[in-house]
């Protein structure tokens, strides 16, 4: 009767969290369906802890929802004719309080959004259920160190979503409280929310992104890759880097498109703005997704060395 009790809240929970993420607008319906997905390999089939996956969608929402009142009382300031802010969103002829993000931020996340940021983390914990279960050995002829094998997929969940989550509270810390960011190669200036733009603030957000997942560390079982403290910082470290790395990837590669002003921006606005920069099919949801695999591999490189 008590396992039976234990598996209705571990499967009522999820599904509880996720109505009241899309009544609140935190996510879209396609994306609490494929979070549906991720919570049930996560829970059931991994038997890890959702509690840093919960961690990362609530601070990454809560963010955004202030990201978004934000840069709603700047447009309304302007609107309205305040001499001060119009003033102060003036600096070199630069309008501080234009934004250039992409049409999702903001938003509720989608279905993409779920899989660029927890996809990996998702794939990772089937590959230490199949482990675990011994079809790797049996189907695929794969031998491995179970214990071994899966608290390494384990702690490399971890890594993945600590870079998902410094990148995304370095993007709405630098937006509410960075002013106008850099880019992170040139330097130059850069519209607010423009994937690649840098901010001291954004960078802030970054490292405390990071810790805000590497802290489960300390209640995962990683007894085999060594002391809980090691771990936490090997963690917060790679988070904060694959942050960093999503900007520069971001400025590179991703989609530019050129507004009436002659900025570069993110949004194509439904595809009436001429492609200034990268390529049309590397969306931020694409950068993020490259990010957390070359993330991934460094570290699977790091802990085989």
């Amino acid at each position: 009767m008590e396992i039976i009790i234990e598996i209705l809240m571990q499967l009522l929970l999820p599904i509880i969290i996720e109505v009241g993420l899309v009544r609140w607008h935190w996510l879209t319906i396609s994306g609490a369906i494929v979070a549906g997905f991720l919570a049930f390999v996560v829970l059931f089939l991994a038997k890890w802890s959702i509690f840093p996956l919960i961690t990362f969608l609530v601070l990454g929402s809560l963010a955004g929802k202030l990201r978004s009142r934000k840069d709603e009382s700047e447009r309304n300031s302007v609107l309205q004719g305040d001499d001060i802010n119009i003033h102060a969103a003036k600096v070199d002829g630069f309008d501080e309080a234009k934004d250039g993000g992409d049409a999702k931020q903001g938003k509720a996340r989608d279905h993409w959004q779920v899989l660029a940021n927890g996809g990996i983390f998702m794939l990772l914990a089937m590959l230490a259920f199949l482990n675990d279960s011994g079809w790797l050995k049996s189907i695929l002829g794969i031998h491995t160190e179970v214990l071994r094998f899966s608290e390494t997929c384990h702690l490399l969940a971890i890594i993945s979503l600590a870079v998902s989550c410094a990148d995304t509270l370095s993007s709405d810390f630098g937006r509410v409280w960075g002013g106008s960011p850099r880019n992170i190669i040139t330097g130059k200036r850069m519209l607010k929310g423009v994937s690649g733009g840098v901010t001291g603030a954004g960078f802030v957000g970054a490292f405390l992104g990071a810790v805000s997942i590497a802290i489960f560390v300390f209640w995962s079982e990683f007894s085999s890759l060594g002391s809980s403290a090691s771990l936490f910082w090997i963690v917060v470290v790679f988070g904060f880097m694959g942050s960093v790395l999503d900007s520069v990837l971001g400025v590179l590669f991703q989609a530019k498109y050129l507004d009436e002003m002659g900025n570069q921006v993110d949004s194509s606005e439904g595809g009436t703005r001429a492609l200034g920069k990268g390529y049309r099919w590397v969306t931020n949801d694409v950068v993020n997704a490259v990010t957390g695999i070359l993330m991934l591999l460094v570290a699977v490189m790091y802990l085989c060395w």
